[in-house]
This record gives structure tokens, sequence and C-alpha cells, in this order.
């Protein structure tokens, strides 16, 4: 989204005989967008399309994995619960610690799960964020989600995670992994994971001209690895899956499915390439068909983009609260027993 140059006004010129105070004026330091026009001057323009890209690998997995239970029409009946003030959460839930594991860029935007966190301990639920690097990569994020299980194991407690976008990989991830944490996890909760991939990561890292953007903006941008972004592609992803399934079936999983083409949403863009170039129906950065967890109780919502998940939009311009999102969700899978 393009921001608005606001500068600020100058200051009154010195009077007579009066001179300006030293370093009374500074060059603000460019904030991420500045810095990415900068970063990006002088590459030579994208083809249009000029490779396959993502053709044909949405939900390369339902060929070879058990299929999600919808549970739509049960959250939409939760979720106006929730709107209505009504309390949905079971009594058990304040036995569990809840950790929050962010998604990509998540350190950089400002109030990301904030809302998410701030209803949990409304309802009086004991949270915790766990210290992800949230643009390094899976299987050093993987390890922090790992100790984070262990810590709460020491003590006792029993943990409901929930993962946002690429978070929601890492937490799944981890519980592949180490089976022997499984134990420890009363649910999952993931919401808009790139489960099978991400078709924006995907085309980033495929496409020559694009990749070669992403190799020099992400590190100079975040500070991060732009290998992180290769960790989200489909064929990273295939091999990761297949080498370590995840089993929703001893820890109940509830996974969040999104897509959402409007002009009120601020990730139209991304969300009309996607459309025109496959014909995939997309949150912006995940294809609904992606975020559907193999085994899992998947909720399918068409009016919903990627940002709604996690940051608080504008009134008129997003559909759904994330704390509203977060509750409905996390009273789902503690509505499902463990095996």
């Amino acid at each position: 989204m393009s921001q608005k140059d606001l500068r600020p006004l100058a200051p009154p010129p010195p009077s007579q005989g009066e001179q300006p105070a030293a370093n009374t004026l500074r060059t603000p330091e460019p904030g991420a967008v500045a810095r990415l026009v900068r970063s990006l001057r002088g590459l030579p323009e994208a083809e249009r399309w000029s490779s396959p890209g993502s053709t044909g690998l949405a939900g390369w997995f339902k060929a070879e994995t058990a299929p999600p239970t919808d549970v739509t029409a049960r959250f939409r009946e939760v979720h106006q619960r929730v709107r209505d003030g009504e309390p949905v959460l079971p009594d058990e839930a304040k036995r569990h610690l809840y950790l929050l594991v962010k998604g990509m860029l998540g350190d950089e935007l400002p109030g990301y799960l904030e809302d998410n966190q701030r209803r949990l301990e409304k309802r009086g639920l004991e949270t915790r964020e766990v210290a992800v690097d949230t643009e390094g990569r899976l299987v050093d994020n993987v390890e922090v989600v790992h100790d984070a299980l262990l810590d709460a194991a020491h003590f006792g407690r029993t943990v409901v995670l929930v993962g946002h976008s690429k978070g929601g990989v890492e937490a799944m991830s981890t519980l592949a992994l180490y089976p022997e944490l499984r134990r420890h996890v009363r649910a999952v909760v993931a919401l808009q994971p790139p489960y099978g991939g991400s078709v924006i990561a995907n085309d980033l890292v495929t496409t020559p001209s694009l990749r070669r953007l992403m190799d020099v903006a992400f590190p100079s941008l975040f500070q991060g690895d732009a290998a992180s972004v290769d960790d989200l592609s489909y064929a990273r992803r295939m091999e990761f899956v297949r080498r370590h399934p995840y089993s929703p079936e001893e820890v109940p999983t509830v996974a969040l499915a999104t897509s959402r083409l409007s002009r009120r949403s601020v990730l139209r863009p991304l969300c009309a390439y996607v459309q025109e170039r496959y014909g995939w129906a997309c949150d912006g950065l995940v294809n609904a068909v992606d975020a559907e967890v193999p085994g899992s109780r998947v909720v399918r919502l068409d009016d919903m983009d990627h940002a709604e998940g996690a940051l608080t939009g504008l009134p008129g311009f997003s559909n759904y609260y994330p704390s509203d999102i977060t509750e409905t969700m996390v009273a789902l899978a503690l509505g499902t027993p463990r095996a």
C-alpha cells in the first residue's frame, strides 16, 4: 500500500541575531517502504509471467493425504455468539498455556497478533509469545518452538499453539519433527497457514527477476534470510511434508483457509494477480486450498484476506476482527477431545 509523504512543517526563520540551535533538524532514518524503493532502483522490469510459476501446484497434497473436515457452519455459529458477547470457551480453557507464533515479517508490522493476544488474556487465559525470528529459517524457528514446549512441559503445563501464517506452519512442523511433545499439546490453531506452500513465495523464488528483487530487498530491509521465503515454496513444502507428515489425529487441529477478491481489501493486488494468472482463490499470500491442513477441521471463508487474521483493519475495509477469529477458533479447537 502506498504511503503519503508526510513532511514536517519547516520551522520559522530565526530572528535577527538569533542562531539556529545545532542539530535542531535531523534527517529521519528512511522507513521500510523508502528503503525498498531505494533498493529496487535500477532493477530491470520483470518480464510478464516469464516462467511457469506455480501452475498446477496448488493443493498438491490433496491426492496423498486424508481430507479435512469442514466445520465452517459451526464456525459461523460460534463466531456470531462471540460478536454478541456470549461466552464460548469451555471451562478447561483456563488450564492451558497459549503459545502464539508469529508469521513472516511479524516483527516488522505494528500491532501484529496484538488484538489476538489481548482477547485471550481478556478471557483470563495465560498467553506467551514464542520468540521466533519472523524473518528466519523454518528449521531455526522450529527449535525455538521446541524449547518453548519443553519449558511448558517442565512446569507441567499443557499448551494450545496458536500460529498465524508461517507461524502456524512452524508450530505444526515442530510437532511433526518431535512427536514426543504432542502429549503436552492440547490443540493447535493454524490461522491461514501455507501448509502446502505460498503461491506468492513460490513465484518469488521461481521467477528470476522477482528472485533478484527478493534477494536484494529482503536482507537490506529486514535483516532477514531470503531463504526463509524458499521454505514456503511448493518444492520445499513438498519435501518437508512428505518426510515429516503432520498428524492432526493425535493433536486436535483447526485450520483457517481464506480468500478474498474485493476492492476493499488491502491485499487486492496480490489476490487479483493470483486470480488472473492461475484462477485460484487466494487471500493475498496463500491459496485457500493450500491452508487446508490434511486431517484437520477446516474453516473456509471467502471474504477474508491474509492481513485480517492478525492485524486490526480499518472499519469498512475489513470484515473480521482478529480477536473474534482467534476466540472462535480456540473454542472450536478445544471442542474436540484428544484421541
